[in-house]
């Protein structure tokens, strides 16, 4: 079994992917959970006991992980080879991947935007027929667009609801800090329905809209996938897919290929 580990930046996702061909290989959904992770010892004495209960005997041949935290890539690693007694794989810009990233400064590229153009190219997009566009809907809106024939020439990164609200806050000096939820109409009729408006409206609006643009600025066929935590509440409302593991099995593409496999798992 293989321990898929993604690292953010106030907890960790983690899941158990079985790589074994020959039974039902694949990431258990019911293995999916997070970890807080702090960085002081007694924050690194529960990141043990969490993944020590959490695995509770589990055979873990590999371990793979992606971060956007340095420090706390530091502490992963501590804790798997104590209790593992095996080193983590980190995936970045420099592993072997199925994709090949012609973006300008792959060195500044988020790590999990990587992973997720991966696994949405694997799973999504067709080689010669169509690419694919990853939303990951998050703190924020990350957009990754991976072209048919597996090139990687960018993206778009974009504040999600939640820094706009905070936005909102901290830069005016009358405005509440308003539930996000949406409002039942565009129109707003107090000042809690119309700041709900604009930055729940605004968020679908906006990722229609650079959906369609990317569309037609690449002049080719595409599949769109969603995943973060406003993954499946933008699938409810554009009709696209949502698979919300999709960092975790870029992660698991990744170990793949690394061993010689070809496309996702």
């Amino acid at each position: 079994m293989w321990l898929l580990v993604d690292i953010g930046n106030s907890s960790s996702k983690v899941g158990l992917f079985n790589e074994a061909l020959d039974s039902e290989p694949g990431l258990r959904s019911e293995s999916v959970t997070r970890f807080e992770h702090g960085e002081t010892p007694e924050g690194i004495l529960h990141l043990h006991a969490q993944l020590a209960n959490y695995l509770n005997g589990v055979d873990v041949t590999r371990v793979g992980a992606v971060s956007v935290v340095p420090s706390a890539s530091l502490v992963w690693s501590r804790v798997v080879n104590t209790l593992l007694r095996q080193e983590i794989t980190f995936f970045d810009e420099t592993s072997p991947m199925p994709i090949r990233l012609t973006y300008q400064t792959p060195q500044t590229m988020g790590k999990d935007r990587i992973v997720a153009a991966v696994a949405g190219w694997s799973r999504y997009a067709t080689s010669g027929g169509k690419g694919v566009i990853v939303v990951d809907a998050g703190t924020a809106i990350n957009y990754e667009v991976v072209l048919p024939d597996g090139e990687y020439p960018g993206g778009v990164i974009a504040p999600g609801p939640g820094l706009v609200r905070q936005a909102l806050g901290s830069g005016t000096a009358q405005l509440p800090k308003v539930e996000l939820a949406m409002p039942p109409f565009r129109l707003g009729r107090s000042t809690d329905e119309a700041i709900r408006s604009g930055i729940m409206f605004g968020m679908e609006d906006g990722v229609r809209s650079m959906v369609q643009a990317l569309i037609e600025e690449t002049n080719l066929s595409m599949e769109v996938v969603l995943t973060g935590g406003w993954g499946k509440w933008l699938s409810v409302r554009t009709g696209w897919d949502c698979n919300p593991d999709l960092v975790l099995l870029g992660v698991a593409d990744l170990m793949a290929f690394e061993g010689g496999a070809v496309g996702g798992v």
